[in-house]
């Protein structure tokens, strides 16, 4: 049989235990004395509970592709601890007609053991959930005695034994710069601008995190100057996991928090953190956060392809992202006043009013929409017909199956074929009976000149008219301003 190996260390509970190397091994030792031919090796050093390993991934939509017959591997908690997630193994497993071999002596379906599936992946989830607790546990001791327990220090600090310790590089001067700035007047958005535009670091980038950002936002800072870490204190257990198999969290009670006064060296003073604590909560801060307005979620910069923001104190728009990260993001510092960009629209719709009295367009456009009208209908029928004739052989199957011509396996395995080209017929088929609807040359027409005539009965734009008849509207640097609506393929192809 095709053999798949899947080999897997939880970094917080058992990589001292074991380690991938030494599973392989036992794996490959066992398959050639069943003289099984291994096909893949998969491989995650990660917790099972989650079932977030790129390697269990693969795993499955492999075996989705059938591209093994049997999965081996030390033992079901192995690849899950995760009820939900051990269940879609097994249903997956079934589907392809692939057997699993547990080496713990559980589970071997090759051996008729199936019926015990159940009953383990409930013992290893309940073991999962009495190891969480436990670790919760230990974290919440170590924090009492004044211990940092998180994953990752804040910026500035290292951790070493649990104890955080200044780092020996330019982050604490960061962390102090960020402090006195905001008690010299300086807002938060504009000390971000200052550290992405000098290029310095982000938390995320110090850090190491696989997703990090160079960009330094408000927030970060925000953080940065609420953290108590920074004057000598722990603050600890603010939020826990909603459960074991998930990621997601949630805060906690302040009853819940577990503080230490004096744990560590601070990087900064107790009397200046409690000065900006003061300012934070009493300081009225100007927020450059976009506003809903006219154009909000169709108006955007062509460079960063960030929206424009509606700045009251101009009466225009600006790019979001030279607004929020300053010109070493994007160089677009162009205004688009709203009145003019209204005027812009509103000339051309009246461009496109007066060609309706124009025969010989509107005769083209008629044209045009009758023989995709035909198309689609045509297309339509061709579906249908083939519904019917999957449908048919789908039948089929079960007769040849029925009278013992193709195996239980081979039914199952044509079943799900069919069944997907039926899915995705049907998607097909109802689109195209909606667009049939909606294609009607004098239903579309129409409802466009109703929208132009009514748009010049009040001589205004309407929000709703803008968003039916405008898909966006782009800004350069330049300020070059295009208008992309939704009918300019109608009258401007041939």
């Amino acid at each position: 049989m095709r053999c798949a190996i899947y080999a897997r260390v939880s970094t917080k509970y058992d990589s001292q235990k074991t380690s991938i190397d030494n599973q392989i091994d036992f794996f490959h030792h066992y398959a050639a004395q069943k003289n099984w031919e291994i096909t893949k090796i998969y491989t995650d050093e990660s917790s099972a509970t989650k079932g977030s390993g790129k390697g269990l991934k693969a795993l499955i939509e492999d075996a989705k592709a059938g591209l093994f017959d049997v999965i081996l591997a030390k033992e079901l908690s192995r690849l899950a601890r995760n009820g939900r997630l051990s269940y879609e193994l097994r249903d997956t497993c079934l589907l392809n007609n692939i057997h699993m071999v547990f080496l713990d002596n559980s589970i071997d379906t090759t051996q008729g053991d199936m019926d015990k599936f159940g009953l383990y992946a409930w013992m290893y989830e309940i073991e999962a959930a009495n190891t969480s607790r436990r670790n919760k546990q230990a974290k919440q001791a170590k924090a009492r005695r004044g211990l940092f327990v998180g994953s990752t220090p804040l910026y500035g600090y290292y951790s070493e034994n649990g104890v955080l310790k200044v780092r020996d590089d330019e982050t604490p001067n960061l962390v102090r710069r960020i402090f006195n700035c905001y008690l010299e007047g300086t807002g938060m958005d504009s000390i971000a601008k200052s550290l992405t535009a000098e290029k310095v670091p982000t938390p995320s980038q110090i850090a190491k995190k696989s997703n990090a950002s160079n960009l330094w936002h408000a927030s970060t800072i925000k953080n940065i100057l609420k953290n108590r870490h920074y004057c000598g204190d722990l603050v600890q257990n603010r939020t826990e996991t909603i459960a074991v198999t998930t990621t997601k969290r949630r805060n906690l009670d302040e009853d819940g928090l577990i503080i230490q006064q004096d744990t560590h060296e601070p990087i900064i003073s107790r009397d200046v953190f409690q000065s900006v604590q003061k300012m934070l909560q009493s300081r009225t801060r100007t927020s450059t956060a976009p506003k809903k307005h006219f154009f909000t979620n169709m108006l955007y910069c062509e460079d960063c392809k960030r929206g424009l923001w509606y700045k009251a104190n101009q009466k225009a728009y600006r790019c979001g992202g030279n607004l929020k990260y300053g010109d070493s993001y994007c160089l677009n510092r162009k205004v688009v006043r709203e009145k003019e960009l209204k005027n812009v629209i509103l000339s051309d719709l009246q461009e496109l009013f007066q060609s309706f009295h124009n025969d010989s367009l509107i005769e083209n456009l008629s044209s045009k929409a009758n023989r995709k009208h035909e198309q689609m209908q045509q297309e339509l029928i061709n579906i249908q017909h083939k519904i019917k004739e999957l449908r048919k052989r789908k039948l089929n199957y079960v007769n040849l199956y029925t009278e013992q011509v193709i195996t239980k396996e081979e039914l199952i395995e044509y079943k799900e074929l069919v069944d997907q080209e039926l899915k995705e017929l049907d998607i097909n088929r109802t689109q195209l009976a909606q667009n049939l609807t909606e294609g009607q040359a004098e239903n579309y027409t129409a409802d466009l000149l109703k929208k132009l005539k009514a748009t010049f009965l009040v001589k205004d734009l309407a929000p709703q008219t803008l968003h039916s008849l405008v898909k966006k509207i782009t800004c350069t640097t330049e300020g070059t301003i295009q208008i992309h609506y939704n009918f300019s393929n109608d009258f401007i192809e041939n």
